[in-house]
């Protein structure tokens, strides 16, 4: 079994670490590297909106360090930014100080903590069963082909961090109440406090563990130890507390989309895809069938392994695992069920539960291995190599692909860059927005340096003048909007068409005279 395990964690250490650079650097990616170079992007926004026009290599300057980086310019757009703790963008910040900003050495690093995940996991496995190692040596092979723990160990952000921080606080709690020695429960506080510097939705992680203690702790003293631990990890994460108090406007400003309305049976569908994306993920549509099947088996798989572990294993043990696998999605679906809000559409605050799917998963597995009838033994070796294999099979298809579901609304980079790099003279036109600054330097990313963009002062096309002057600058050049509004284009000048571009997986319009469009080359633009 040990070789088996050490198989899958030696792939699974391969994939996170390759083609680092594959993925399309997205909106969010994009607002890393602008920070960790002490850019603030509304400034940036404001810059390049005082030129008419720009290209792509001018806006990828603002992707590396300035010539004299200063930390202190870094501190102030974080800071900028509250809702996100500043530990990984320092931490990138001195690498590229070290090794120049680029988008493999920023993904290395959230890589590198993905790999030291499967350490903790393997140490957390050992505090919770500690007479059979067998079960933390497959608990860490489910992690390491995890596609959720693969995909977000390439994401050049905070969330591996985030992730091993959650590992080492739920084995530090085990640990400390196994030893109740204050050096245990000061580790304890520790391992909370580097969860605290990886995400702010360590209050779920908090949330299950007091929940654990009040089912399973009556000492007073216990409850001093744990108090003092909790209290321990705030006093260190107080710096940051005072930037988000004195930034709290901001925070709720960035945060604003989160507290939009999304309809419940929409985002119902998301609750059970986060689950079934730690065994299998082969990023497929919302409309196919994989995405019911697929979240009820895993889901029902983990139903079995609870009941298992409730009824073969220590109560302490299950009690656990069980208030950490339930109580964070619970808090956050029924949240967003009072609140009309969407926190539990984003798989990647599920982790305070979803890093213990694997060891939910894993004692049923290794007793069925251990049992002394053959057809126990051949359920357990069954269901280990069938989640092996999907999640190794998920694991290389996402390595191949140039954009995962993560990717969001940059997930179509990769293919308008593609097209718009075979154009001659290419011009796009970009609307003030939240995510237009980071959508133009995503597309940079893979666009020919020179070609150009030009910023919109407001939500309203140039007069037709304007534009004609720009499309005689060069017989070849040609004027596109990506996703225009409906209320951008009811500004068309007078004598243009909108001619929508059907051979990418985006809204692409193209603008253009009249007189310049045969009937049968124009499509014109319908929206209901």
């Amino acid at each position: 079994m040990k070789r088996v395990a050490l198989g899958a964690i030696a792939i699974g250490l391969v994939l996170r670490f390759a083609h680092l650079d594959r993925k399309v650097y997205w909106h969010d990616e994009v607002f890393t590297s602008l920070r960790v170079a002490g850019y603030v992007g509304s400034r940036v926004q404001a810059e390049v909106s005082d030129q008419s026009r720009f290209t792509a290599a001018d806006l990828l300057r603002y992707q590396q360090l300035p010539s004299a980086p200063s930390l202190a310019d870094t501190w102030a757009t974080l800071s900028d930014h509250p809702e996100h703790p500043p530990l990984y963008y320092l931490l990138a910040h001195g690498w590229a100080r070290r090794f120049g900003a680029s988008v493999a050495g920023y993904r290395a690093i959230a890589a590198g903590f993905g790999a030291i995940a499967m350490l903790a996991v393997f140490w957390l496995g050992r505090q919770l069963f500690p007479l059979s190692p067998t079960t933390a040596w497959i608990a860490t092979a489910l992690l390491a082909v995890s596609p959720v723990q693969l995909i977000y160990s390439q994401e050049a952000r905070e969330y591996s961090l985030w992730v091993v921080g959650l590992l080492l606080a739920h084995g530090a709690l085990v640990r400390s109440l196994q030893r109740d020695t204050a050096w245990a429960w000061v580790l304890y506080g520790l391992a909370l406090e580097l969860a605290w510097y990886g995400s702010l939705m360590t209050a779920l992680l908090g949330l299950s563990h007091l929940v654990f203690m009040a089912l399973s702790q009556r000492q007073l003293k216990t409850w001093l130890a744990f108090a003092c631990a909790h209290g321990l990890a705030m006093g260190l994460f107080a710096p940051w507390l005072g930037v988000m108090a004195h930034g709290w406007g901001r925070v709720q400003t960035v945060t604003a989309w989160a507290n939009e309305a999304m309809p419940l049976a929409f985002l119902a569908q998301f609750w059970g895809l986060h689950y079934s994306s730690t065994l299998v993920d082969f990023n497929a549509p919302l409309s196919h069938p994989f995405t019911v099947v697929g979240p009820a088996l895993a889901i029902a798989l983990l139903v079995v392994s609870l009941r298992h572990l409730i009824h073969k294993h220590p109560r302490q043990v299950a009690l656990f695992i069980g208030c950490g696998l339930l109580v964070p999605p619970l808090v956050l679906m029924g949240g967003d069920v009072i609140r009309g809000s969407q926190f539990s559409g984003a798989t990647r605050y599920f982790f305070p539960s979803l890093v213990l799917v694997p060891l939910a998963i894993a004692p049923l597995i290794d007793d069925n291995l251990a049992h002394s009838q053959r057809p126990q033994r051949l359920i357990g070796a069954t269901l280990l190599a069938l989640l092996l294999a999907l999640g190794l099979t998920s694991g290389v298809a996402y390595s191949r692909a140039p954009a995962w579901w993560n990717k969001s609304f940059s997930s179509s980079n990769y293919i308008l860059a593609a097209h718009f790099n075979q154009l001659p003279a290419p011009v796009i036109l970009l609307e003030p927005g939240n995510n237009t600054l980071g959508e133009a330097i995503s597309l940079s990313h893979y666009l020919t340096p020179n070609t150009e963009f030009w910023l919109l002062p407001e939500n309203q096309l140039p007069p037709a003048a304007t534009l004609k002057a720009v499309v005689q600058t060069q017989p070849q050049t040609a004027l596109f909007v990506v996703n225009p509004t409906e209320e951008l284009l009811d500004t068309l000048p007078a004598g243009w068409q909108v001619e929508v571009d059907q051979t990418v997986p985006a809204y692409l319009v193209r603008l253009q005279p009249a007189r310049s469009l045969s009937p049968p080359q124009t499509r014109y633009l319908l929206r209901g």
